[in-house]
């Protein structure tokens, strides 16, 4: 029988974004990892079984899935909300998720955060950023 965690987490992220400048947004996927989908090559899933910090985390059929939007309006802080879901198939700490989720956006300038792990067989884990982290 399997096992599925269930994860909801955003975080909305400021930055200064200069004309002609790198910024976060452009490292989103370095930060938090890629995804693996179930039908990605067996090269694909030998990289995340050799590098799994690569990636976003894994179950047993793929990652989570990660979502980026870019505000349009430059001069806003408020530059960034990128949203992280999904569901795992045989992952089974959701507390392992939520240090992931923690450790991830130390390296951000944080407006809010927020993460909601449920696993069937291990309970719910919900943790929200404050500045103390």
């Amino acid at each position: 029988m399997s096992n599925w965690t269930h994860v909801a987490a955003i975080v909305r992220v400021d930055d200064i974004r200069f004309e002609g400048e790198p910024n976060i947004g452009e490292r989103f996927e370095e930060i938090f990892g890629k995804e693996l989908k179930y039908e990605d090559s067996f090269n694909v899933w030998d990289e995340a079984d050799e590098h799994p910090e690569r990636f976003l985390p894994l179950g047993s059929e793929g990652s989570l899935t990660m979502n980026v939007w870019k505000n349009p309006n430059k001069s806003c802080m408020a530059a960034y909300v990128v949203s992280i879901f999904g569901d795992l198939r045989d992952h089974y700490d959701p507390n392992a998720i939520v240090d992931w989720f923690k450790e991830k956006i130390s390296s951000l300038w944080v407006r809010q955060a927020t993460i909601t792990v449920e696993n069937e067989w291990n309970g719910t884990v919900n943790w929200t950023y404050t500045d103390e982290g």
